[in-house]
């Protein structure tokens, strides 16, 4: 038997990450400076955690929360909720309806942890329901920086490694990019968006709120090429031995120079010195995005399938319509 709670934010601030970090599956958008960052973009963090009836701590959830007129809520739960999986049915969804304040609620969460069968089996025994308008594919890949260097080198493909040899040849300079200038972040992602014909990836607001909430967490590389000009970055969010792929971006100019796999590679030794073991691409997506697909497989990374996303409605009608409205917005919630 647990009991759910929904906590204050200043229980959350003086605890949430201690806790949340305990568990094998936690995720950097469980974290409680991720929930800050989206809620400077009209999301209010919401942060419950089930107590056993000794007062362990068993399972933990971050939900995004928007309320529409008629207190119609939305709440998305981006990489949780994490621990026991077994505790988050009624007793949960019970304790979300009496604290968010709504009277009809969506819930879409998206479970960050390896797909089994038996999980599955689980949720649905539990009245969850597959996604049906899916907002991420739920693929990824994994890779372990802790791994010797000669041995992930032998992993790479052979037009990897051939790449990284070239991004040799012209003289980079790779560093550390502490107190990054937001503004040639963005030149950098806006050169590649053009030239790929990408969506924004980032806007300037989002990129300063990342830093703001997030920044201790943040390791971001900065290549230069040989006059000194910044022309890629590839960064990552760590907590722990874990991290996750956040920033990359290249311009066209130094996608001439190979500048991205000699960026990765220096990146991963950083994270090998840190004592980083698994390291997540971060998503993947084979048919929409190949040249991104290619390059992490190059890598040597293996394929990851999340559990991924799951819904609790308060109603049939609800789910139908938040699934045709993420449709709609073209898989954006």
């Amino acid at each position: 038997m647990v009991t759910w709670k929904l906590l204050s934010q200043d229980e959350a601030l003086e605890s949430w990450d201690e806790k949340l970090f305990r568990f094998d599956d936690f995720t950097h958008s469980q974290a409680f400076g991720w929930g800050e960052h989206r809620s400077a973009f009209g999301w209010r963090p919401c942060r419950w955690q089930a107590t056993d009836e000794q007062g362990n701590v068993k399972a933990m959830l971050q939900g995004l929360l928007r309320i529409y007129p008629g207190k119609t809520g939305l709440l998305w739960a981006a990489g949780g909720p994490v621990g026991d999986l077994s505790c988050c049915g009624d007793e949960m969804m019970r304790a979300v309806m009496a604290t968010t304040g709504a009277k009809r609620l969506y819930c879409r969460v998206n479970l960050a942890r390896a797909y089994s069968a038996e999980d599955a089996l689980l949720l649905r025994s539990m009245g969850w329901k597959r996604a049906l308008a899916p907002i991420l594919s739920g693929m990824s890949m994994s890779y372990d920086p802790s791994v010797a260097e000669e041995i992930r080198v032998a992993t790479c493909t052979k037009n990897w490694r051939h790449n990284l040899r070239r991004s040799e040849k012209y003289g980079l300079s790779m560093h550390l990019w502490e107190n990054p200038d937001i503004d040639r972040m963005y030149d950098i992602y806006s050169s590649m968006q053009d030239y790929k014909q990408l969506a924004q990836q980032f806007s300037r607001e989002e990129l300063k709120s990342i830093f703001r909430q997030l920044g201790k967490n943040i390791v971001l590389y900065r290549c230069d090429d040989e006059t000194g000009e910044a022309v890629s970055l590839r960064g990552c969010l760590m907590f722990g031995g874990k991290a996750w792929d956040m920033f990359a971006a290249t311009s066209v100019k130094g996608r001439k120079i190979y500048a991205s796999y000699g960026l990765f590679w220096r990146l991963m030794r950083h994270c090998q010195e840190a004592g980083v073991s698994f390291y997540d691409m971060s998503g993947i997506d084979p048919k929409g995005n190949p040249g991104v697909y290619d390059f992490k497989k190059g890598t040597g990374a293996l394929p990851l399938e999340y559990l991924g996303e799951w819904e609790w409605a308060s109603s049939e009608l609800l789910s139908w319509g938040a699934n045709l409205m993420i449709r709609r917005r073209g898989g954006q919630i």
